[in-house]
């Protein structure tokens, strides 16, 4: 079969698609998936270049999240059936015209009717993130957030299942293209931080001079602490992640100041962990999706042949919302 396969710990030019590379059989506890689309996400820059957590050891294929029609079923297998519509959320292997998942850990679940196999591709990881990470902060209707990277695929994410929760949104975003589509998305406001001298300035002018009760950082950098600023009393931090490279150290007297809470956000092991609070999770953002209050923004689309430009586009932070490649039928 067809896959984007890594051949080197490295960049995006050692992703080579091959047309030999072979699935794993289909065990008893597990289900194979004929690939419809995959989406492309940050850590599948880092796992290329031997940067995430969870290290690979080439050749292997990479990929986070994928969509498609299960074709097989280990003989242990019970809650799907062949023809089912799946999106999966992998750890790697989503770059390929198949993949064989076990059931349990790996998470699967059964899309709506009318869910395109490229919007559940682009579905798991952001709006899982973003669900999990307002659940973490215990996020109340009427309350302000602020959300930060707000035009990729985890901030669009953040700010739609912030409105469907009742918040009130400012979002961050650099530039005019990524600012509007920030508009679009339902941000009650958004600051565009290539014009703005001090963003907690912003933030509190904004708020009447209070702050935000939750701000949402997926970018990280050396230093966090004008966003800090931005909070109010009895802040939430939700730690997302870091996709500006830098890991910030913070002093925990500035928790003191006005009483705030650092959240991480560790949406993949919480999954495995609680499996019970994930489906349930599931269960909303799909009602949700039905509902109309939340949709994958997808803003590039690439054939397998172009895989390794479509993982540049993420690793430049040129991505406005999701990057999907586009695979099988």
């Amino acid at each position: 079969m067809r896959a984007l396969v890594c051949e080197a710990i490295g960049g995006e030019e050692h992703l080579v698609v091959r047309d030999d590379w072979q699935p794993r059989e289909c065990g008893s506890g597990d289900v194979r998936i004929a690939v419809a689309a995959a989406s492309v996400n940050f850590p599948d820059t880092l796992v290329i270049r031997g940067l995430y957590q969870v290290k690979q050891n080439p050749p292997f294929v990479p990929g986070m999240e994928v969509s498609g029609v299960v074709n097989e079923v280990g003989a242990q297998v019970t809650a799907f059936v062949p023809g089912d519509r799946v999106l999966v959320l992998t750890g790697v292997g989503a770059f390929a015209e198949e993949i064989v998942v076990p059931v349990p850990p790996t998470q699967v679940h059964r899309i709506p009717d009318g869910m395109p196999f490229d919007e559940a591709a682009a579905f798991d990881l952001t709006y899982g993130t973003a669900g999990h990470a307002w659940d973490r902060a215990g996020l109340q209707a009427g309350e302000t957030v602020l959300v930060l990277g707000a035009a990729g695929g985890c901030g669009s994410a953040a700010i739609e299942i912030a409105r469907a929760r009742g918040a009130c949104v400012i979002a961050v975003a650099g530039g005019a293209v990524k600012t509007k589509l920030c508009q679009e998305l339902g941000a009650d406001h958004v600051i565009d931080h290539t014009t703005v001298a001090q963003l907690s300035s912003a933030v509190r002018e904004l708020t009447d001079g209070r702050g935000v009760d939750v701000l949402f950082d997926p970018v990280g950098g050396a230093d966090v602490r004008e966003n800090i600023r931005c909070l109010g009393w009895n802040g939430r931090y939700l730690v997302v992640g870091f996709t500006a490279g830098a890991i910030p150290q913070l002093g925990l007297n500035q928790t003191i100041l006005k009483s705030i809470s650092i959240i991480g956000v560790a949406y993949g092991a919480s999954a495995v962990v609680d499996p019970a609070a994930n489906t349930a999770l599931f269960a909303r953002l799909f009602d949700w999706y039905e509902a109309g209050l939340v949709r994958p923004r997808i803003g590039h689309r690439f054939p397998l042949e172009r895989g390794a430009d479509a993982v540049r586009v993420v690793h430049d932070r040129q991505a406005l919302g999701k990057v999907v490649i586009e695979i099988g039928a």
